[in-house]
């Protein structure tokens, strides 16, 4: 009979193998700083340059090439100085009412009848202006021939409406438009 054989040590031969470590895998949504609060003052929202225009209590400001005109449809009217070749003056103007309806959607439902077949509507969105309930509607027309581009904001105090109208040529009417909101998103009453 033979003897049995042990298998040979290796001694010193043995190496460990480290074992992986947990490594978080990629993400498809990366991680975000946690958002702060930043109050914005009204100051702020006031660009360099700008002028202020005011029905009593009610200011706003727009651009330095805006020139105050006198309308008896409007508390505050003003255009752009700068004609671009359309023909056209771009505008803005601000009027208010003191409607029965105590509802913001109710009133602009009852007003869209006032608007002729020409009009097309875009866009109905809520507007934020200040600490008002607002809204923008945007709307094509054709006035005289000459297609216009339109953001009409309605912005609700207490029982008035305040309706600031804005008008451009519709070729210009993109550019204009975060103009017009930022000019509307100067609107506030003074106590």
């Amino acid at each position: 009979m033979g003897t049995a054989q042990v298998p040979p040590t290796q001694e010193g031969a043995a190496t460990s193998i480290p074992l992986p470590t947990n490594k978080p895998l990629p993400s498809s949504t990366p991680v975000l700083p946690t958002p702060t609060f930043t109050a914005t003052t009204y100051a702020s929202l006031i660009p360099e340059g700008w002028n202020q225009y005011k029905y009593d209590k009610v200011e706003m400001w727009m651009p330095a090439d805006f020139i105050k005109k006198s309308s008896k449809d409007a508390l505050v009217y003003a255009e752009n100085k700068n004609e671009s070749g359309n023909g056209f003056i771009v505008s803005v103007g601000l009027t208010r009412d003191t409607p029965a309806e105590t509802d913001l959607d109710d009133y602009i439902q009852k007003g869209l009848v006032q608007f002729t077949p020409d009009t097309t509507f875009l866009e109905k969105k809520k507007f934020q202006v200040g600490s008002y309930e607002a809204i923008r509607m945007k709307m094509q027309a054709i006035i005289n021939n000459i297609p216009m581009g339109e953001a009409i904001y309605f912005i609700k105090d207490g029982g008035n409406i305040w309706i600031v109208g804005t008008i451009s040529h519709y070729d210009e009417f993109h550019k204009w438009l975060p103009i017009f909101d930022q000019i509307v998103r100067t609107f506030r009453i003074n106590p």
